[in-house]
């Protein structure tokens, strides 16, 4: 007898999607049979008509914990990603404190310990003053690290942030040294300052509206990913070349890949596919203005996944609280939403508009992250005594975001109002245990565990 039976589902194997049935007993994959075998079990999926992924992994996200828990936290946030149909994050270093140190990061490990209903595993952050802290915390388990090239109001005011080369340097020797990879946000400040000084000789007032559209442009971004891709190649670094959406900036990356130079690449969606002027408030019951980021070739960004050049795509769900963080009257205020709720059914219902292909899907939400950084195939596979986490999806589902959804972050907002999308996860399902089934998510918190690589 097993713990859990899912049947007559269409799951993803090494050798393609295949018609099977699913056993699974405590935490593991223990069968995987033709689907006319049945067994009993404490609890049965029929998953006619869907498809069983392996967990969905979502690398970029921010649960602003610990530190600005008003906007969201390990619980609020891992319940949306839940709710979309993904069994693991990983939470990025802005926080307060930033993880710079091996008691730092404990305290974030600890914050997800206590809070999360998904697996986790934070990326450290690199440029802190302990010259121990890279190797310290890359032995505990950080799976690679992460900073920011910017200073700038929050998110990017915190010490997770410089705009020092020489510091950024070093930071590279010690992350060199651990083997493994290392993400930064690419930024050069000299064009976001430039574009809050032409907005003045403009005439135009700071507003976000104004500002926002003329930064994170494609020269900007570029610029700062040829110097990155230097420092990184200069100290034998393995560079995770992040924010990945404008078409110099993937011309370098396919280039180096080409070259052979240890390279991964990502775009995070939030900010760069056809981003979300608007979202709402059910709370305050009205849209609330978020404006955009300079505009990315999205068809080339596609063409980038296809192709490998892009390995994964991100959410950025960067959630801000309603009641404190957005106002278009000032440019330094937030920028960003929440997408956890939806990331996982938007990503299903670009493969359905022919973007990707399934099998593409399953490349881009867990194998490739799962290989690149240690995990497989105990996550990132549907294999036999690996960790039973699927996302199971109905293909075929056509519906349309709502003011009406139920949605699981702190902030209680809804990008995307009125868009159609076609597929939905139907069943998340975590070690065994099903986390999410149509659309209500039910977990305590705290069934997380922080995951680390190798294990």
């Amino acid at each position: 007898m097993f713990d859990l039976f899912i049947k007559n589902g269409v799951v993803y194997t090494d050798a393609g999607f295949r018609k099977l049935n699913i056993g699974v007993k405590g935490e593991k994959i223990a069968a995987l049979v033709s689907a006319d075998q049945i067994f009993e079990a404490g609890k049965t999926i029929d998953a006619e008509g869907m498809h069983v992924f392996p967990g969905f992994i979502d690398p970029h996200v921010h649960l602003r914990d610990p530190g600005y828990t008003y906007k969201e936290d390990y619980y609020t946030g891992s319940c949306a990603f839940a709710h979309s149909g993904f069994t693991m994050v990983c939470p990025q270093p802005n926080l307060d404190p930033v993880p710079l140190t091996l008691e730092t990061y404990e305290q974030q490990i600890e914050c997800g310990h206590e809070r999360s209903i998904l697996d986790f595993n934070p990326p450290a952050c690199p440029i802190g003053d302990d010259p121990d802290a890279v190797d310290q915390m890359s032995e505990y388990g950080a799976a690679w690290f992460k900073f920011f090239q910017k200073v700038a109001p929050y998110p990017y005011d915190t010490s997770a942030g410089t705009v020092d080369s020489y510091r950024i340097y070093n930071a590279f020797k010690k992350v060199a040294k651990t083997g493994k990879y290392c993400s930064i946000h690419p930024f050069d400040q000299y064009f976001y300052e430039a574009a809050i000084d032409n907005c003045n000789k403009a005439g135009l007032p700071l507003l976000m509206g104004n500002v926002r559209p003329n930064t994170y442009t494609e020269e900007e971004m570029t610029s700062a990913a040829y110097q990155l891709s230097y420092l990184a190649k200069k100290t034998g670094m393995k560079w995770y070349a992040l924010h990945c959406w404008h078409s110099d900036y993937i011309d370098l990356v396919r280039m180096l890949k080409g070259q052979g130079e240890p390279i991964i690449a990502s775009f995070e969606y939030m900010p760069s596919v056809n981003a979300s002027e608007y979202i709402w408030s059910k709370e305050l019951e009205k849209d609330i203005f978020c404006s955009h980021d300079a505009k990315p070739n999205v068809p080339k960004m596609w063409e980038a996944v296809r192709d490998g050049t892009i390995d994964w795509v991100a959410s950025d769900h960067a959630p801000h609280n309603p009641h404190k963080d957005y106002d278009d009257t000032n440019y330094r205020f937030s920028a960003g939403y929440a997408l956890g709720d939806y990331f996982g059914h938007i990503l299903i219902s670009h493969a359905n508009e022919g973007d990707y292909s399934y099998e593409k899907l399953v490349e881009i939400t867990s194998v490739n992250f799962a290989k690149k950084m240690g995990f497989y195939p105990r996550k990132g596979s549907n294999l036999l005594d690996t960790d039973a986490d699927f996302t199971i999806a109905d293909m075929n589902e056509v519906w349309n975001i709502s003011k009406d959804d139920v949605v699981y972050t702190k902030t209680q907002t809804i990008p995307f109002m009125g868009r159609k999308l076609q597929g939905r996860a139907k069943y998340t399902v975590l070690r065994g245990r099903v986390i999410m089934e149509n659309g209500v998510v039910d977990c305590e918190p705290g069934y997380g565990r922080f995951v680390k690589p190798g294990e």
